[in-house]
């Protein structure tokens, strides 16, 4: 990734891609989930001002501004719904400078187009702060039933436990301000029946879940993609999507990965402990997570990680005296250190990074069953944290679905003996990640 970081900036640099070229660039980097690091930003930004026509050059700041309430207008008149005008804005929002993306939320709260103030709360999810502060100005500033609607209010108090601790009280404060004015919030959907269809969780700690109404020649489809070091890497819905084209897009993510069937209570359970994770690393959800709340009725989605060695200590508490003893215990991590190995759906469980290549790549060069154990005691010790979360969130798929009852409760045995400081050379199953490690680096197919 820093390689073709380096070449876009090359490219930038030697100015020759038309403008419209790079806005096609940003809008594929963006699908693509591709990060866009602060210099490749700023590189962007210089190629989008190198494009700028000459006679925009000598413009004023009056002219400037209406030039941008002349587009925010167009945008208004265009724009069907709010979550479109944020994702308008996202188009471009890499080639311009933090400042005037702010100044633009200010002047989309102050917009008389609804569909533009409507979009304001969900810029609140912003990744950058200085967008998120602008909003909540904006917002409290503009607070009253004029101009806020009941929807907004809803959606202002929702994303309020999505954003950082410190940026609550800004919204606190608009939601009261607005309360104390007359707007009242509006009403939640009744939360339709769901058939929810989860993946496992897969070596990179992502899972991606499929939600569709069950009934209908057309109905609504959401996905959500779960990323353990990421928090909510993507989400997207259809209100409206036929039938057909959902079954076939389910029979596709079957051929790819293992699935079954799960419930509400996981669905709730690891989309809050992803919001939560996310938060943590400054990772935001989407404005369309805001959609996918609002059409299934999850009005109590809130930051709520689940604490790791607590749950995974409920869980193994619960297996009872018979799986407990020393003799089950070690029976259960035998028995996960088969599966893990030899279960093809385990396949991607194995880590893949700079320090393991380097492992592989030391001269003289290590013999492959010196390379696991050194992986065993070097590497993987201060991944044990990140192995134990992977296994519980495994575990809860595997119990919420109608899957082998033995294998929730392995994954649980193992989670827990990670928990505890069982060494990790102890661990068959931690063994078979460690060699399959070395393996695909030494290879270096996978």
């Amino acid at each position: 990734m820093r390689r073709s970081g380096r070449k876009l900036i090359a490219l930038v640099q030697a100015n020759t891609l038309p403008e419209s070229d790079w806005f096609e660039l940003v809008n594929l980097l963006k699908l693509a989930k591709v990060a866009i690091r602060p210099e490749m930003a700023e590189a962007l930004a210089l190629a989008a001002a190198h494009t700028t026509p000459d006679d925009a050059s000598g413009a004023t700041p009056q002219d400037l501004l209406c030039q941008l309430r002349g587009l925010l207008d167009e945008l208004g008149t265009s724009a069907k719904n709010p979550f479109m005008v944020v994702e308008g804005l996202a188009e471009t929002g890499a080639l311009m400078p933090t400042d005037l993306r702010a100044f633009m939320t200010h002047e989309l709260g102050l917009s008389p187009h609804p569909v533009l103030r409507e979009a304001v709360p969900l810029l609140l999810l912003d990744p950058e702060p200085a967008v998120r502060h602008a909003a909540a100005v904006v917002l409290e500033q503009i607070a009253g039933p004029e101009t806020i609607s009941p929807v907004m209010l809803r959606r202002t108090l929702l994303v309020r436990n999505w954003v950082p601790e410190g940026e609550r009280e800004a919204i606190d404060r608009l939601i009261r301000r607005a309360r104390v004015k007359g707007v009242t919030f509006a009403q939640w959907t009744v939360a339709p029946a769901l058939a929810i269809n989860s993946s496992m969780v897969d070596g990179s700690g992502a899972q991606s879940l499929l939600l569709t109404t069950p009934a209908g020649r057309t109905s609504l489809f959401v996905g959500l993609l779960l990323k353990q070091d990421f928090g909510i890497r993507d989400s997207w819905c259809d209100g409206s999507l036929p039938r057909h084209k959902i079954n076939r897009t389910l029979k596709e993510a079957r051929r790819t990965m293992s699935w079954h069937a799960t419930g509400r209570e996981h669905l709730d359970v690891v989309v809050q402990h992803h919001i939560a994770r996310g938060l943590a690393m400054e990772h935001l959800p989407q404005a369309s997570t805001v959609e996918i709340a609002e059409m299934i009725g999850a009005a109590d989605w809130k930051d709520r990680g689940l604490d790791v060695a607590a749950e995974t200590e409920r869980l193994f508490d619960g297996l009872g005296a018979s799986v407990q003893s020393h003799g089950a215990i070690a029976a259960s991590l035998q028995r996960s250190g088969e599966w893990i190995a030899d279960d093809r759906a385990m396949q991607s469980w194995f880590e893949d990074d700079a320090v393991i290549r380097e492992l592989v790549e030391r001269r003289p060069r290590l013999k492959p069953d010196v390379a696991v154990r050194q992986a065993l005691e070097e590497v993987l010790p201060t991944r044990r944290e990140v192995w134990a979360e992977r296994l519980l969130l495994q575990a809860l798929w595997l119990q919420a679905g109608s899957g082998n009852a033995g294998r929730w409760q392995d994954c649980v045995v193992l989670a827990h003996e990670l928990v505890v400081g069982h060494p990790l050379t102890g661990l068959p199953a931690m063994v078979a990640i460690a060699e399959r490690s070395i393996f695909a680096a030494r290879v270096g197919t996978w």
